[in-house]
């Protein structure tokens, strides 16, 4: 917990010092609910029937929706710029030599993020309900942690093994499936073969779960056969991601390509 915590406090040390652009990004997310809220003028007031089972409100199921991806944003594009960071500065070896397996430091190096995502995630939800979209009081605070907790620990296995594709092959973009999971629009307005494909991504359930707890205040109860879902997912894209990555690093070692970039 205290390498956890120094990694911690190092990357808000350095965040906060550039006072400008932590005061910018915070602004920009306030920027985009207000964008929103227009968005959500244009179609109107009334509660969709699409999105009867989340309450009808169209804003509260995008802001959610936005909210929830920008934590797992943090995990699809933080852990490979760290290992093209470190290969880039000629670090990466030192720290595999380190006494600290990378993917912790990987992991650890990540706490600031997803606090902040975590930030984000309670200022979009607090400015939908400045501006009267969404009801903080149906909100079943539990069942939302526990689902954003989950959303981290799926991602994270996916992130990490991401890590390690970029070790090797040097460059990569993570090109995922965020729109077919239901992050701008209800995954029952897409086809069939789409829908298909969604039931694989752990976002969909996630914003399903996080949309059902928020809007409806849905408890752990309720929600456990999500929550059961994300657990299988979180077991399973740990262990390929971390299993992945290490046999990443072991492929680089042998080939003498971890300097490589």
């Amino acid at each position: 917990m205290r390498l956890a915590w120094a990694f911690f406090a190092r990357d808000a040390s350095i965040a906060m010092s550039y006072r400008i652009a932590f005061a910018t990004q915070l602004f920009g997310n306030l920027l985009l609910v207000v964008i929103l809220y227009y968005v959500s003028q244009t179609v109107g007031l009334e509660k969709l029937p699409a999105l009867a089972e989340y309450g009808g409100n169209f804003m509260g199921f995008v802001l959610i929706g936005v909210a929830l991806t920008d934590c797992v944003l943090v995990s699809l594009v933080g852990f490979a710029l760290q290992v093209r960071e470190s290969q880039t500065t000629g670090t990466l070896e030192a720290t595999l030599i380190s006494p600290v397996a990378l993917p912790v430091i990987l992991i650890y190096s990540s706490l600031w993020n997803y606090f902040m995502s975590a930030v984000r995630f309670l200022i979009y939800l607090g400015a939908g309900a400045a501006l009267g979209r969404v009801d903080l009081r149906t909100v079943n605070g539990p069942a939302a942690v526990a689902i954003f907790i989950l959303t981290v620990l799926c991602f994270l296995g996916i992130g990490i093994l991401w890590a390690g594709i970029v070790l090797v092959v040097k460059r990569g973009e993570a090109v995922m499936g965020l729109l077919v999971s239901g992050m701008l629009a209800p995954v029952k307005l897409l086809p069939s073969w789409l829908r298909h494909v969604s039931e694989f991504i752990p976002l969909t359930a996630a914003l399903e779960g996080m949309r059902l707890a928020v809007l409806k205040g849905s408890s752990v109860g309720e929600l456990s056969p999500i929550l059961v879902r994300l657990c299988v997912f979180a077991v399973f894209l740990l262990a390929v991601g971390i299993g992945g990555f290490n046999y990443a690093v072991k492929l680089g070692r042998q080939q003498g390509s971890l300097t490589q970039y």
